[in-house]
């Protein structure tokens, strides 16, 4: 599913509109029409009480239009305007007139706002039309009073393109934000509303098509995409009668260090479980009797160490020699940041020809040596959370967070490697200069050791004939998937990163069959 931001989204609106010969008011009508017909159908039983809060500006014009169906349909709906009536112009003054001509009842907001509080109270369900995508600017005055008051309230609430507040590009909040059960939004996903702490606010998003061509992508272009269980199965393969373990290749796993041994085990073990025909993981040789010990299905080849179970530089050769006929190398999880071992891990990535999935210490190897990343003619992907990269381009963890998708696609393009910028919303931006977010996964997730698995994942899958970037997308959203499926039936507390493993096949065979769980709704 394509995902725009704020500003691309008008020029799909102008498009339309200019070029296409689309009257603006029949967008209004149409996005207010259908999500009162969505709002109805779901919340709305008969006798609620409906308070719409509308703003001077089109998101109001479309709270006009969904009060007025409420108002035909019978509803006691009233609306709350957070500007005086003089001020709306357009299509948003055409769509209040409409409303007044059935006899109704506006409150101005900026002059009984005792009144407009009790009205809150009084609703059973509240309509948030105050401010759409393209909101700039903290809120505060008398926005900021109403939201405040709406979030208090204890009511249902339903946004209108997008909660109140947040900023349509980054899901940051500014200022005060609605947060909403549900909401409707126009023609396409925008970013702050998949990106969190927009996604939270959001509560359940329902995209609802307003009359835009979809040709219109060819000529005004996207920002991204969500991933999803179409866009899965249609590069998803079916594994052939005829096939053997070599037909899905052999994952090299550069792992481990004194009391991170789980590390090494887990990520090995997920990509063996996603798919991989053969999974070696190397290990220094004085850690091997542990590792022997707890893998069965993967194989171990110990190296010389240090003596202490550290990998050492003089292992090189004998790393590089086993990797030569192997498919992909896994090279992170629970390396420590031990200078020698951080200096073997940047010499093989350089000298391995082999497509590497990179995460954890093997991320860290290359702090102040980014220009190593450079010029390898396999492909790589890495795989750090905020910190990790923060680490790399010398920023904070905060700095990331603010500027995700600019940060990633930045990097992305600098190193020429792949970019999984993990967290909430995690994302992919390719070499390609494409950007994905992945719209699974939950809290249960925050706990040591779910990095190890979705590193596995990723090369597993690899192993198999994928693309990096497409390796990425599966095992991320498989990786949330997982820990949603876990959710709904434990809690987000208890998750253990070998949980992500159970169960993993039906999660796949939901995917192929198109019975998957649906998380950003298409809706006519």
């Amino acid at each position: 599913m394509k995902v725009l931001s704020p500003q691309r989204m008008a020029r799909y609106d102008e498009y339309s509109i200019t070029t296409w010969g689309i009257p603006s008011a029949v967008l209004m009508e149409n996005a207010g029409r259908n999500t009162y017909r969505l709002m109805k159908e779901r919340y709305l039983s008969g006798g609620e009480r409906i308070a719409i809060v509308c703003g001077r500006g089109n998101n109001g014009g479309d709270g006009f239009v969904i009060a007025r169906y409420a108002l035909m349909d019978g509803f006691t709906a009233r609306v709350y305007l957070t500007a005086k009536k003089t001020d709306l112009k357009g299509d948003a003054a055409l769509n209040m007139k409409l409303f007044q001509s059935l006899s109704g009842e506006i409150v101005e907001c900026t002059e009984k706002l005792r009144s407009v509080k009790a009205g809150i109270k009084e609703s059973d369900l509240i309509v948030d039309a105050i401010f759409g995508t393209g909101l700039s600017k903290p809120v505060g005055g008398t926005e900021k009073t109403i939201i405040d008051e709406v979030n208090g309230s204890g009511k249902p609430v339903i946004a209108v393109d997008i909660p109140s507040g947040i900023d349509g590009n980054t899901g940051k909040p500014l200022g005060s934000a609605v947060r909403a059960v549900h909401t409707f939004t126009y023609a396409y996903p925008k970013l702050g509303q998949i990106l969190s702490p927009g996604r939270e606010h959001a509560g359940r998003l329902t995209v609802i098509d307003i009359s835009i061509p979809s040709f219109v992508e060819n000529e005004v272009g996207f920002d991204g995409q969500v991933t999803d269980g179409e866009m899965l199965r249609s590069f998803l393969k079916k594994r052939l009668p005829a096939s053997h373990k070599g037909t899905y290749g052999h994952a090299v796993v550069i792992a481990g260090s004194p009391g991170k041994t789980g590390a090494a085990h887990m990520a090995s073990l997920a990509a063996l479980k996603i798919g991989a025909g053969l999974v070696t993981l190397i290990i220094p040789e004085t850690l091997n009797p542990i590792l022997e010990a707890k893998t069965t299905e993967v194989m171990t080849h110990p190296v010389r160490d240090n003596g202490k179970g550290f990998f050492a530089v003089d292992s090189f050769d004998e790393i590089v020699s086993f990797a030569q006929d192997k498919d992909v190398v896994i090279m992170g999880p629970g390396l420590s940041q031990n200078e020698e071992v951080m200096k073997l891990a940047r010499k093989l990535y350089r000298e391995i020809d082999k497509p590497f999935v990179i995460d954890a210490d093997g991320i860290n190897a290359f702090q102040g040596h980014t220009q190593l990343l450079k010029k390898r003619n396999a492909e790589a992907i890495l795989t750090p959370h905020p910190g990790e990269l923060a680490r790399l381009i010398g920023k904070t963890p905060k700095e990331v967070n603010n500027d995700r998708i600019g940060i990633a696609r930045s990097c992305s393009e600098k190193w020429g490697v792949n970019i999984l910028l993990k967290g909430a919303a995690s994302m992919l931006c390719t070499t390609d200069g494409l950007m994905f977010v992945n719209p699974t996964g939950n809290p249960s997730l925050a706990k040591g050791g779910s990095g190890d698995i979705l590193t596995g994942f990723i090369g597993g899958i690899a192993s198999q004939g994928y693309s990096l970037a497409r390796s990425t997308l599966i095992g991320t959203y498989l990786h949330g998937y997982m820990a949603d499926t876990w959710v709904e039936n434990h809690s987000d507390m208890d998750l253990l990163a070998l949980d992500l493993l159970t169960g993993l096949g039906d999660a796949i065979e939901e995917i192929r069959n198109g019975t998957d769980r649906i998380y950003i709704e298409r809706s006519l």
